[in-house]
């Protein structure tokens, strides 16, 4: 059985309020800025829940690109945005919802077989499977 491991690391420096850190990701050493006002203000820098989003996005895209491939009807593109909710709640911040959504371009796909393939690949999805929250998928074909 495959056993694949890969990390990130972060590192943060001062208080919460007014400190920042960085999000180091993956072998190839990229390193992102985050902090307090990246999260909930619009600071230029990212945020955990936008790399959360990126990894849904992105394993979702290739889980979908797999099964189209499995399925002997390859997709020319897929390009997916995640919108991950982060919401106050008595109990503390909580991610209750994400929104999936996805434009595929699959020339000479049936409409009805991409829908297929999405909501298969959005079930499936590894990174979505992390998921306690409700994820809705919204697909737009492109032929």
């Amino acid at each position: 059985m495959l056993h694949i491991r890969r990390s990130s690391r972060a590192s943060w420096h001062g208080p919460a309020s007014t400190g920042s850190g960085t999000l180091d990701l993956g072998r190839r050493g990229a390193s992102l800025p985050f902090s307090l006002r990246s999260r909930v203000g619009e600071e230029p820098a990212t945020n955990p829940e936008e790399l959360l989003g990126s990894a849904l996005a992105g394993c979702f895209s290739m889980s979908l690109a797999n099964l189209a491939e499995e399925n002997g009807t390859p997709v020319e593109s897929v390009d997916a945005v995640a919108v991950v909710h982060l919401v106050q709640t008595a109990e503390g911040f909580r991610i209750p919802t994400v929104e999936l959504s996805c434009v595929v371009r699959a020339p000479g796909v049936a409409e009805d077989k991409v829908r297929e393939m999405a909501e298969h690949a959005e079930r499936t999805c590894p990174v979505r499977l992390l998921y306690a929250a409700d994820v809705t998928l919204r697909v737009e074909v492109e032929s």
